[in-house]
């Protein structure tokens, strides 16, 4: 009986894990092509709170959708392809238990938490929290190169401090540009706010650039990422490339946005 209804895609019971997938933790024996984690954290927020709400209310609307992960068929059929899409097996990693005001110590288990999926062999499907994460959660992949890390954003994030912070939100890209990957890219970045100084650092230490274009036959930005990178190893959607008007709790709203 629960399979039939996991299937119809009425799962309004029992835990809201993912697409209601089984619940682990990273360190756990399991195994899955795919590993959904949440990092509630939102303290480098420097504008509105309430990212850490980010990954329940992810899985809170995910169970809709539980049909896509159904014993014995996974994934769903794409009427515009004719396609099977999405035929993979996945696991709900929980949350990594964040504990306010030592990021420090936060960023260190969040890295520990992805790597502890990588070593499995599964790609980590990560929901924030605030755009610091990223940086903890990149970090986890040094040494799994060639890596092209592809950040999808309004803003360029690549302040080397501000007010002494090195590790907030508005930094997040310049940290990860000091890792050791192979290419870093900055895409849809459109923010009245963007700094002169920092976007000149940002080409000097050679972080390539899609900016977001105004023109309707312009805005097809996710397809062009895929058209010039293909397969890319590491990417970051931040809500700040959506419009203010459907990312209504983005904590940095930005006017515009491709559709």
């Amino acid at each position: 009986m629960r399979e039939d209804y996991q299937a119809l895609g009425l799962s309004c019971f029992g835990p809201a894990s993912f697409l209601k997938v089984p619940i682990t933790t990273p360190g756990a024996g399991w195994a899955a092509d795919v590993a959904f984690l949440g990092i509630p954290f939102d303290q480098a927020t420097g504008f509105r709170s309430g990212a850490r709400w980010g990954p329940r209310a992810i899985r809170d609307i995910s169970v809709r959708f539980s049909a896509v992960s159904a014993p014995g068929q996974p994934g769903y059929w794409d009427p515009r392809s004719g396609l099977d899409r999405a035929t993979c097996t996945v696991v709900d990693c929980g949350d990594v238990e964040i504990v306010p005001l030592l990021w420090e110590t936060d960023f260190e288990m969040i890295t520990g938490a992805v790597g502890a999926i990588l070593a499995k062999g599964a790609f980590p499907l990560i929901a924030g929290g605030d755009h610091a994460v990223t940086f903890p959660c990149v970090r986890a992949f040094e040494g799994r190169g060639p890596i092209i890390v592809v950040q999808i954003d309004a803003h360029l994030d690549y302040r080397d401090e501000a007010m002494g912070v090195r590790y907030g939100h508005g930094n997040v890209l310049r940290r990860v540009r000091e890792l050791p990957f192979d290419r870093v890219v900055s895409a849809g970045v459109r923010s009245l706010r963007t700094r002169r100084e920092d976007a000149k650092a940002h080409q000097d230490d050679g972080v390539e650039l899609m900016v977001e274009r105004l023109l309707p036959e312009e805005r097809h930005l996710d397809i062009s990422i895929y058209r010039v990178f293909g397969e890319v190893e590491v990417a970051g959607w931040r809500a700040g490339r959506a419009r203010p008007s459907v990312a209504v709790g983005f904590g940095g709203a930005v006017a515009g946005a491709s559709g």
